[in-house]
């Protein structure tokens, strides 16, 4: 027979009879390891009652007979400081009742958290409750905001190929076999064709606290369609560029250009060199001693021997370029230079410069290369050409499969050689500062100067002088700090960004240089890649 009743209203279990009056349980350790072994094992203990009850007193009818009591499962909402995460705490029933999903959501409605509230997860974390011992404290996070979404720029989806396009793309021939000389018809477009569509930019998707307060999101950057030489917006469409006359269309970064095309089968002494105004494309080769220059594409089906190549824009040469051995620093009787990308099959004793990317399909032999961004020299993904002996002039990035070769040929590498313009930049902005400091210095003179002229009209036309010479002073200042905020961003730019990548070996006799620190590699390494930490060129394999 218990010695406890239940008190179902209150919650509260007390003994039927005073120990004084029962004689049992004898001491409070005994009535605790009844109350642990009776059906209210899990309800809270009241130490201090049961002390009393086998204190010595003489009024021990006065005393409580409640020796625990039932308590509910409590919980407790937290939030983070950027109001992005909602986490809940329970703290298990002693006997008492479980808490609820509606009491979970009134006091979520409390703490403020109206949004991202996950159904699942809060049902799943209050279920745990039948699984937790009682009076412990368990967490889960049961709601999330969710960050802005950034509109996507304007994009520009260009709708026809370009001359570089046919010849990166040989024609497939019967059997499936490719031939690399077909690479079929020359791309023109007549008026009205559609060149490049415009994608306008998205407004993004506006983000949200668990409070419901709403972060805006950052809308996209609009950007217009430019319509270059020989096109123009369509009239009946202001996202869509068309053709406005017949001719070879080139690709630009927001817009696309229609030439004139010059056609040769082979540039040489019958045809003389050949100087155009837009682009240029040549079925065979170019030969020894011939010169193309061009404003527009030049595309080279074939090779070019010892030719010079110029272009305002892209040069594609199919199969290759090849120029003489050279004596001691003699120049190099074959030249490619472009202002955009050059793309070549192999090169050979060849001055190369573009102020893009350079791409070289299989391999580049004694050349002097020089890109303003990328070399490539070995196919998209993972190149595995060679570059080997002559020197890379300027690069910021370099990826082949081989440096170098077995003999131990030289092979100069330079990279990031613009940190020296920069750096000179800075210096420049460094030294312009200090002259303007010696200009605010004798204003100031100037100032107390006029201050103690005795005249009130010159006082005040001296004053006014130098008002006007302060204010452009200051303004002046603020374009040099603008400047100097902005090379240094460049020169941080350069260097985390310049790195060389060899993706199957590099040969002994190299000599690498990124910015002023230089390097040389005198044994065979294996795939790696080499860039500058800390001012330091260092390897990770």
């Amino acid at each position: 027979m218990s010695v406890f009743s239940l008190d179902k209203n209150t919650g509260c279990v007390s003994l039927l009879k005073h120990p004084i009056d029962s004689g049992f349980p004898v001491t409070s350790t005994q009535l605790v390891e009844m109350l642990e072994q009776s059906e209210f094992s899990e309800y809270e203990t009241i130490s201090a009652n049961i002390g009393k009850l086998f204190a010595p007193t003489k009024n021990y009818q006065e005393v409580s007979l409640i020796v625990a009591k039932a308590v509910d499962a409590s919980i407790i909402i937290n939030v983070d400081e950027k109001n992005m995460v909602a986490e809940a705490t329970i703290t298990t029933a002693k006997g008492g009742a479980l808490f609820s999903m509606e009491g979970a959501q009134k006091a979520l409605a409390k703490a403020g958290v109206k949004k991202g509230i996950s159904p699942r997860a809060l049902d799943t974390f209050l279920g745990q409750q039948f699984e937790q011992p009682s009076g412990t404290s368990y967490s889960a996070i049961i709601a999330h905001g969710r960050n802005p979404k950034e509109g996507s720029d304007a994009k520009f989806v260009r709708l026809c190929s370009t001359a570089q396009d046919r010849v990166l793309s040989p024609q497939a021939k019967e059997g499936g076999k490719v031939d690399m000389k077909n690479l079929g018809a020359i791309i023109t477009v007549k008026p009205g064709t559609p060149l490049m569509q415009r994608v306008a930019a998205t407004p993004g998707e506006d983000g949200y606290t668990v409070f419901g307060d709403i972060i805006a999101a950052k809308p996209g950057k609009e950007h217009q369609l430019q319509p270059f030489e020989g096109t123009k917006i369509d009239p009946k469409n202001p996202n869509m560029l068309i053709a406005d006359c017949k001719g070879v269309p080139v690709a630009l970064p927001r817009g696309m250009r229609v030439d004139d095309v010059l056609c040769f089968d082979n540039v040489d002494v019958s045809t003389g060199h050949v100087d155009f105004d837009g682009s240029v494309i040549i079925s065979g080769d170019i030969k020894d001693g011939m010169h193309v220059k061009a404003n527009g594409d030049i595309t080279v089906l074939g090779f070019v021997e010892s030719g010079t190549v110029q272009s305002n824009s892209a040069v594609t040469i199919m199969l290759g370029a090849i120029g003489r051995k050279r004596e001691n620093d003699d120049d190099f009787t074959c030249s490619i230079t472009a202002t955009r990308t050059i793309s070549i099959g192999y090169a050979q004793y060849c001055h190369i410069k573009t102020e893009q990317d350079l791409f070289i399909e299989r391999q580049a032999l004694h050349c002097n290369l020089s890109a303003r961004r990328l070399i490539r020299v070995g196919k998209a993904g993972n190149p595995r050409g060679k570059i080997i002996g002559g020197s890379i002039l300027d690069a910021m990035r370099i990826e082949t499969g081989e440096l170098g070769a077995p003999a131990g040929t030289k092979t100069r590498v330079f990279l990031a050689q613009n940190w020296f313009e920069l750096r000179e930049k800075q210096s420049q902005i460094t030294d312009f500062e200090k002259l303007l400091a010696t200009k605010i210095t004798a204003l100031q003179k100037a100032r107390e100067k006029a201050s103690k002229m005795p005249a009130a009209d010159q006082r005040q036309l001296f004053l006014d002088k130098i008002i006007v010479n302060e204010q452009q002073i200051k303004t002046r200042s603020a374009h040099v700090q603008r400047q100097k905020l902005l090379v240094k961003r460049k020169i941080t730019q350069l260097l985390a960004a310049s790195r060389l990548k060899v993706n199957e070996i590099m040969h002994p006799g190299v000599e690498l240089k990124i910015a002023k620190d230089s390097k040389q590699f005198s044994r065979i390494y294996p795939p790696h890649l080499v860039k500058l930490t800390e001012g330091k060129i260092t390897q990770s394999f």
